[in-house]
This record gives C-alpha cells, structure tokens and sequence, in this order.
C-alpha cells in the first residue's frame, strides 16, 4: 500500500535529484542522460510510482491546463495559418505530456475588465502560451510581474517566469532583403507591420542590416507600415505606388501582406516579377499556390510550438529559459527575379 501512494517528490527524493528532473526524465527530454533516466526509473518502479496524468496532477499540485491565449480570436485571428498551424502543435505536444489545453480570448477592450493574473487564476490554468500580444496592451505591461508562468510568441520580456519561442526574425528579414540584393536590386521598398507589434521592429532591423552589410543607402520614404493582412499589403502597395518614388522589389512582413500586394500591383498594371520583385514572410500553404509562387522566408510552426510547449511546461516544473529561437530559411520560387 505504501508503493502505491508514492508520489513525484518521494522518487525525486530518492534519485538526489529535483521535480523537474524526474518529470523531464519521464517525457523523454533529450538533455537528461540515460544514466540518470534509468536510475530514476528504476527508483520509480521499486517505489511503485506510475505517473498517469491524475497522480502527475496531484504530486505537483497543478491542474495540468495550460491556456492558449490568442488576441483579437474572435475576430480573425485564428483563420491566420501561422496561429493554427502554431496552436495545433502547441496542443499536440502538450497532450502528449499529459496536458490539457483550453483557447482563450483576448482584446484591448476585454483586458480592462479583467487583468492577466485573475483570467489565469479563474480559468485553474499552470501556464500560458500566448499569442498575438500588442505593445500597448495592458496585458504586455503585466507580464514583466505575472506569476504564472508564460511563453510568448515572438514577444520577448523580462521576468524569469516568462520565455519567448519564436524564429529569427532580425536574420530572416535579412535574408529576405539579401536575396533581393543579390538579384541586383538596390531600390527595396518594405511593407512592414504595423508598430505595435514586437516582430515589425525585429524585421525593421533585418532590413537595415543587409543594406548597411552592402553599403547601399536606406530610403526611409520606402519603408510603409500596415496591418499584417492581404487588406494592409494592398493598401501599403498602393501608397507606394502613389508616393512616386521608384523602386524595383518589395520585401512584405507577412505572406499575407504579400498576397495582398501582388493583387494591388496587379490592378495598377505592375506585374510580379517582370516589373517589380517580391519576397514575403512565413511560407504559409498559399504561398507555393500563388501566381507566381511566392519567394519567402519559411518559419517552422510545427517547431515552433511543439518548442513553447515543452519550454511552458519546463517553467511550469520550476526550470528556467532564456529566448528560444527558431532558425528561418530562405524558399526561393517565382516572385522575384534578376534585375536587368
């Protein structure tokens, strides 16, 4: 009777070792070594410790919940591949640990009803992954004190129960703007985000780099900002095109801003590549179905959120992480071509 009431901390006791370890050991963390794996399991099997999702619960006192909170949900938001794709390995990943997932909604507006600490504490959630988060939002100035632990996407802050997972955007703008380089283009318009995001300022600075890497002037008079939707690539393209200054490729923040501004380059007569070059950001499916298919910088969601997932849950455990950054690449198709 005595083995059957073992819990987490009578094997992490016995092992010398921490919760988190034992925990880590049991999800098959790559960073726990096999010595101290077996050595946990076999202190786990003669204590009679089986840690099914219920006992796992109750050893640590946690609901094993996590939230997925996305803002503006309710309004788009999850139609954008980049948040379901994320999500669903976010969900996927965390199952597999044991862990439910609920969604949950946020907008600027909802945020002065109910702050971040009291959403958490009603909704019995360990943690949170979250989405979408704007600058100015009141819940972005809460997390520098949250004590529940969180993951960001692609927003970074300063508090030890807080982490970031998100791609190298500042490396994957530069790649972008350096293809477009290399094709002989000197005259590159960006269509960016708008500036309440945290990425729009990542991106910007990828952009600065690669024209200060190959010496080429910068003109501010090019650089647009706009939402990150085919609506703000149009209308970002339109007033490019309006503004006559003359440029010869166009790097978009988003896929989706580039969609939009091949269709509003389309209806001023502009064709893509032969008059103008593009290159997009995230590799999204429509992408490679685009006419012409669309040359981006692809980030791996599935990697993305199978990472926030493991790294919450590492911080839910006790352990701490610095930014995890994802690696972007370059996907060479159609839409930008050799300057002549």
């Amino acid at each position: 009777m005595e083995h059957k009431s073992a819990t987490i901390r009578d094997v992490a006791k016995r092992a010398g070792v921490s919760i988190g370890t034992v925990s880590r050991a049991f999800n098959n963390y790559s960073d726990i070594s096999e010595k101290t794996r077996k050595n946990i399991m076999d202190i786990a099997e003669e204590l009679g410790y089986k840690p099914n999702t219920i006992n796992r619960g109750q050893d640590l006192g946690k609901s094993l919940r996590l939230g997925m909170l996305i803002e503006d949900y309710d309004t788009g938001a999850i139609l954008n591949p980049i948040v379901f794709e994320t999500l669903m390995a976010f969900k996927n990943a965390a199952s597999k640990q044991g862990y439910e997932t609920i969604i949950l909604s946020t907008t600027t507006d909802m945020q002065k009803d109910k702050n971040l600490s009291k959403l958490f504490s009603e909704k019995n959630l360990d943690g949170a992954f979250i989405m979408g988060i704007k600058l100015s939002d009141d819940y972005y100035r809460e997390l520098s004190s949250i004590e529940c632990p969180c993951v960001l996407f692609d927003v970074s802050v300063k508090n030890p129960k807080t982490s970031c997972v998100g791609v190298d955007n500042t490396k994957g703008a530069f790649m972008a703007v350096e293809h477009l380089i290399k094709l002989g283009h000197k005259k590159i318009a960006f269509i960016n985000g708008h500036k309440d995001a945290y990425v729009s300022f990542e991106r910007l600075d990828g952009y600065y780099l690669a024209f200060n890497r190959y010496n080429i002037p910068i003109d501010e008079e090019l650089i647009v900002y706009a939402d990150f939707t085919s609506k703000g690539g149009s209308d970002a393209a339109e007033k490019l095109i309006n503004g006559g200054k003359e440029f010869t490729a166009v790097f978009c923040a988003s896929d989706l801003m580039a969609v939009g501004a091949v269709e509003a380059f389309d209806n001023f007569g502009i064709k893509v590549p032969d008059d103008i070059s593009i290159v997009g950001f995230d590799d999204i499916t429509i992408a490679q179905y685009m006419n012409p298919k669309l040359t981006t910088i692809r980030q791996d969601r599935e990697k993305i959120g199978e990472s926030a997932a493991n790294v919450l849950i590492s911080l839910v455990n006790g352990q701490s992480f610095d930014r995890v950054v994802v690696m972007p690449e370059l996907i060479v198709r159609e839409s930008a071509k050799e300057l002549i």
